[in-house]
């Protein structure tokens, strides 16, 4: 494989390889191999050098590497908290690289966020809190013994529970707090949208604006919520080093 380094504008070196294909204005990139042996014969001076890729290179985000393994820990973890959207009309081939795709994304993400919050002091989130997520899935589940067939990390899960409530908690502190929802968006949205599908649905009678003026609000709160952290999370992309191996 030919690989050569080259200088961008802001002077960053970046790697680059006629045998990957990249995606975006990404500039950094690390290929993780181990040397496991060294083998003399004959000759002093005679040798042959091996090599094995110990994990396949998936993404590489301001230098914080993704690895397959990584991808496939994510993968395994959807058991019991599958990524939103099902891929229809596919094979399981398909599937299965369109998957680790979304995965990639998703972790790319969660890199950025995760560079975010450890600039934000006081998200410590305390153990009863994981376990009663971690109570919460195995009730799902159909119990404990349920997880263990089911072979999963119970380790990994309890990391993972505590990283979306750790981030659940800086949206709220950073985002959240300062949505605000007039009266006027409310009755625009019971005008515009809750009563029209109500009437789809043929759902008589209405309930009256004031019955139902928390629900709006809250629907109201989380679309700008959602809206905010979409917007957050592009500008990061865009201020990012990011390069995406396939």
């Amino acid at each position: 494989m030919n690989a050569d380094f080259k200088h961008n504008a802001k002077g960053t070196v970046s790697l680059q390889s006629s045998g990957w294909v990249t995606r975006g204005h990404w500039l950094f990139a690390i290929r993780v191999v181990v040397l496991v042996g060294v083998l003399c014969l004959g000759w002093p001076g005679v040798s042959t050098h091996r090599t094995e890729v110990i994990d396949r290179l998936m993404a590489v985000v301001n230098r914080q590497i993704i690895t397959l393994g990584d991808v496939e820990q994510e993968l395994r973890m959807q058991v019991v908290d599958p990524i939103a959207g099902a891929l229809v009309g596919v094979d399981s081939s398909q599937q299965q690289k369109m998957s680790q795709e979304l995965v990639v994304q998703r972790m790319i993400e969660q890199t950025l966020i995760r560079e975010q919050i450890q600039q934000f002091p006081g998200l410590e989130i305390d153990d009863k809190e994981v376990e009663s997520q971690v109570a919460a899935i195995e009730k799902k589940a159909g119990g404990a013994e349920k997880l263990t067939q089911m072979k999963v990390d119970m380790r990994a899960l309890r990391d993972r529970l505590r990283w979306q409530l750790q981030v659940m908690k800086f949206i709220d502190y950073r985002f959240r707090q300062f949505v605000v929802v007039d009266t006027k968006e409310i009755e625009a949205y019971y005008q515009n949208q809750f009563l029209p599908e109500l009437q789809k649905r043929n759902v008589l009678p209405a309930p009256e604006l004031a019955e139902v003026e928390e629900r709006i609000r809250k629907i109201l709160i989380e679309g700008k919520l959602n809206t905010q952290v979409d917007e957050w999370l592009a500008s990061l992309r865009k201020d990012a080093t990011i390069e995406i191996f396939h």
